[in-house]
């Protein structure tokens, strides 16, 4: 049987390689993929108005749609945290 084979060096360099080939596609594949989901706009977050039951998360979405600043944001959310019947929060 006189049988020959790849060397292990040359296996070895092969299988590099062989990674780098593979990590540069998926590479690529992933940056062309977050460039589309850029191209395509702003995101859009939908909120069912009847999950707002109550005057926090009201306040918390109003907040975070920019139609109340930090102050009058803290300020709501203390007024409804006092409201909230068996909160220890009201009495600090």
């Amino acid at each position: 049987m006189n049988r020959r084979g790849l060397s292990p060096l040359v296996a070895t360099v092969l299988l590099v390689v062989f990674a780098l080939i593979l990590g540069v596609i998926t590479m690529n594949f992933g940056r062309s993929l977050s460039e589309e989901k850029q191209a395509g706009g702003e995101s859009t977050i939908t909120v069912s108005v009847s999950s707002l039951d109550n005057e926090l998360k009201q306040a918390q979405m109003d907040y975070i749609l920019g139609r109340l600043t930090l102050e009058e944001y803290l300020a709501k959310e203390q007024e409804a945290l006092e409201k909230m019947p068996g909160n220890s929060m009201a009495q600090k």
